[in-house]
């Protein structure tokens, strides 16, 4: 078990997946677009999902890719339209709590809220770790710090990743993930190559020693 339940109590995270349900998605099956109503919580067992985001000046935008492990879409703790939209971008495999259940099993279990928290905690951990960095100057750190977060090995708990990691997005993508051109992305996917920690794929991106990928954020080690 990795991610939000590996933190909690055994006993919890066994009683959340017995109210689950699974749902299959092929390439391109929206889970939930921005303001739909929430109705509960996902888990990703296999596969991908990418989040989009819609801003008054432009969007939907795919910000972030979720890998196995990852559960999202807490918004439903408070029955409120989803701010971002989450669809697979290959064969997914995902769990399902409904709001409902949620709330039943709180009901039973009022210190259950204190283990759901964490879910909460941990996604705006990511959210304010993308923040950061994005604030790195050096263009190449913004790549690699980047490219781990979308591998689940930047901030919060590992997931369940297998090298290489396989992204499911474009150069251009990346480049507007990192606010920067597309050509200064090329020149530093080509260096990342020749260190043999990235490869390039049509429509993906392969993560192929996330070790080096650390490295290169800290020179020093």
């Amino acid at each position: 078990m990795v991610g939000w339940l590996s933190l909690c109590e055994p006993t919890f995270a066994e009683v959340v997946l017995g109210k689950t349900r699974i749902q299959v998605l092929e390439a391109g099956d929206p889970l939930f677009h921005p303001g739909d109503q929430s109705t509960g919580i996902f888990g990703l067992l296999s596969g991908a999902v990418a989040v989009s985001f819609v801003v008054p000046e432009f969007g939907p935008s795919v910000s972030h890719i979720l890998q196995p492990g990852a559960w999202f879409g807490e918004m439903a703790y408070v029955r409120k339209p989803h701010a971002i939209g989450a669809h697979a971008t290959r064969p997914t495999r995902a769990v399902f709590l409904a709001a409902r259940d949620i709330e039943a099993l709180v009901a039973e279990e009022p210190r259950r809220w204190t283990e759901f928290t964490q879910l909460a905690i941990l996604n705006a951990q990511l959210a304010m770790g993308t923040v950061y960095d994005l604030m790195l100057r050096d263009p190449l750190h913004r790549c690699a710090a980047t490219l781990l977060r979308l591998a689940g090995l930047r901030h919060g708990p590992p997931l369940a990743v297998s090298v290489p990691v396989e992204l499911d997005i474009t150069q251009a993508d990346l480049a507007h993930m990192t606010n920067l051109s597309r050509n200064s992305v090329g020149a530093i996917l080509r260096v990342l190559r020749e260190k043999r920690c990235v490869d390039v794929d049509y429509g993906q991106l392969h993560i192929t020693d996330p070790a080096m990928l650390k490295t290169l954020l800290d020179p020093e080690r």
